[in-house]
């Protein structure tokens, strides 16, 4: 089993999207991921609940967290008066440490993807902090976030330089616009995304907020 983070990036990264293994490493890493991750300096949790501060202003709105992984960003919503969340995830080790967190107010084991099986148009927000990547999510779930979004919803998600210039990532959004379904309306400028890792160092993200049009 991997120790370090290096070492469970480089596990997560050699699955090369194969859903089985990639759902039974998040099961193992579920134990000590928020430590792990915390210790890497990585800012998008934060920024990612200041955006949803800055656009959410409503703490009774009702916001999905898409693949919430262990309730890290949520729990800082939580923290900040938010109530009604809703976490959806394919590792069911990573639901039950979102689950002890108890900043929920429902926990589903589903995939991001095209289709999610949650009522249409049902959520005043939607997040997605670190899994809109290769081998995690595909970019068709876009699609899948769109739908489940109510007209003029924030959708605030995280996304990596990789992801957008080779993973589909940058089309599909700049489609999604074409074709009117969401307009832009913040992103940041790109950070690093493990600042405390070496052999990361050269990842980066920015966080992107659309609105539904």
């Amino acid at each position: 089993m991997p120790q370090d983070l290096e070492s469970w990036l480089d596990a997560v990264y050699e699955t090369d999207g194969d859903r089985d293994k990639l759902d039974r490493l998040y099961n193992d890493w579920a134990r000590n991921y928020d430590e792990q991750l915390a210790a890497s300096g990585n800012p998008y949790i934060t920024i990612m609940a200041g955006m949803v501060g800055r656009y959410v202003p409503d703490t009774r709105a009702r916001i999905l967290d898409g693949g919430c992984g262990t309730g890290n960003m949520a729990q800082i919503l939580h923290f900040m008066g938010y109530r009604d969340i809703v976490g959806i995830d394919a590792s069911a080790g990573m639901l039950q440490a979102a689950r002890s967190k108890e900043c929920y107010a429902e926990l589903h084991e589903l995939l991001l993807g095209a289709e999610i099986d949650l009522p249409a148009e049902s959520f005043d927000a939607i997040t997605a902090a670190g899994v809109l990547t290769h081998g995690h999510a595909p970019p068709e779930s876009l699609d899948g976030l769109l739908a489940i979004a109510k007209p003029g919803a924030p959708i605030v998600f995280s996304i990596s330089k990789i992801a957008v210039e080779g993973g589909g990532f940058g089309a599909k959004m700049d489609a999604l616009e074409q074709a009117g379904a969401w307009t832009l309306v913040e992103q940041t400028e790109p950070f690093r995304t493990y600042p405390f890792s070496e052999q990361y160092a050269d990842l980066r993200h920015w966080i992107s907020v659309y609105r539904k049009v």
